[in-house]
C-alpha cells in the first residue's frame, strides 16, 4: 500500500505545479469501496507532507468523474485506463483537455459469470456467430463494465452479436443467469477472492467464470501505457498460498487523469 501511495504522490507532484496550499479536488466513483476507504485517505496523508491535501468528490460512475475533470469541476479523476481511453478521442475530447499522467496504480479485473450448461466458456465464444445475440448483463450504462465492453468492441469487431442489459443489481442478474434469461453476467472489481460476488459464483455448483485470454487486447495503449493485461486472478482463498483457484481474465488499471489546461494556468 505504501508503495502505491508514494508512486501516486510522485506522479501528482511531478505534474501539479500550482504554488498553492488549496485542496486538490479529485473525482472518483463511489463504487470504489476498498479504494475510497483505504487508498485515497492514504494518498491524502502522503500529499499533506508536501503541503497538499485531497478533497474527494464521489461520483456515481467513472464517466461522471471524467466529465467533472473535463468541465473543470475537479482537477483530477481516478479512473480505469480503458474508460479514460474512450474519453480521450478527437470526438469526445476535441480540445484535448484530458491528460493521463499516471497509469497502473491499482488493478481492476473483469469477471464474467456463465451457466455451466450454457454455450459460453471462453472469450472466443463471444465472437462466434450465434443464432441469437448473446444477452450480457454489464451493470450501469455509464459504469465501468459497460464502458469496458464499449471499448473492447472498438478493438475487436467480432464482438458485434451482443445484447447488453444495464441492470445494477448484480445478484439479481446472477439469478436471471440461472433461469436462462442472461448468457453472461459481468462485473469489474478489484481482484479479491473474498468479494461477495466472487464468492456467490464460486460457491454455486452451476456457475463459473469464463476465461478471457485474447492476447491481441493487450496491444491497446494510451501513449506508451498499455491498457490491459491478461492475468491469473484468484477466485478462492488459499492456505499458505497452496490450492488457490484462479481464472485467467482481462485486467485494466486505475490511472490518474487531469485537466491539462487547468494545470497549465
Amino acid at each position: 500500500m505504501k508503495k502505491i501511495v508514494v508512486t501516486a504522490t510522485i506522479i501528482l507532484l511531478t505534474w501539479y505545479h500550482l504554488a498553492t496550499a488549496e485542496p486538490i479536488k479529485m473525482s472518483t466513483s463511489s463504487q470504489l469501496d476498498e479504494y475510497t476507504h483505504v487508498v485515497i485517505p492514504a494518498l491524502s496523508d502522503a500529499l499533506l507532507e508536501y503541503g497538499y491535501s485531497v478533497v474527494v468528490e464521489p461520483t456515481a460512475t467513472f464517466q461522471e468523474s471524467l466529465d467533472n475533470v473535463r468541465e473543470s469541476k475537479t482537477l483530477i479523476a481516478l479512473t480505469p485506463l480503458d474508460v479514460a481511453a474512450l474519453n480521450m478521442t478527437v470526438e469526445n475530447d476535441p480540445d484535448e483537455n484530458l491528460l493521463l499522467m499516471g497509469g497502473k496504480i491499482l488493478p481492476q479485473a473483469l469477471f464474467c459469470a456463465a451457466y455451466k450448461e450454457g454455450n459460453i466458456v471462453t472469450y472466443d465464444d463471444l465472437t462466434d456467430q450465434q443464432a441469437a445475440p448473446l444477452k450480457i448483463s454489464v451493470g450501469n450504462q455509464n459504469g465501468e463494465t459497460a464502458r469496458t465492453f464499449q471499448y473492447l468492441m472498438t478493438l475487436d469487431r467480432k464482438l458485434s452479436h451482443l445484447e447488453f442489459f444495464y441492470e445494477e443489481k448484480t445478484k439479481i442478474e446472477l439469478n436471471r443467469l440461472l433461469s436462462g434469461r442472461r448468457d453472461l453476467v459481468c462485473f469489474t472489481i478489484m481482484p479479491n477472492p473474498d468479494h461477495e460476488l466472487i464468492q456467490i459464483v464460486e460457491k454455486h455448483n452451476e456457475l463459473f467464470f469464463i476465461t478471457i485470454n485474447n492476447p491481441s487486447l493487450t496491444k491497446a495503449k494510451i501513449g506508451q501505457i498499455r491498457l490491459y493485461d491478461i492475468m491469473e486472478v484468484p477466485v478462492s482463498s488459499s492456505f499458505l498460498g497452496f490450492y488457490q483457484k484462479t481464472v485467467k481474465t482481462l485486467v485494466t488499471w486505475l490511472g490518474v487523469v487531469v485537466n491539462e489546461k487547468k494545470i497549465d494556468t
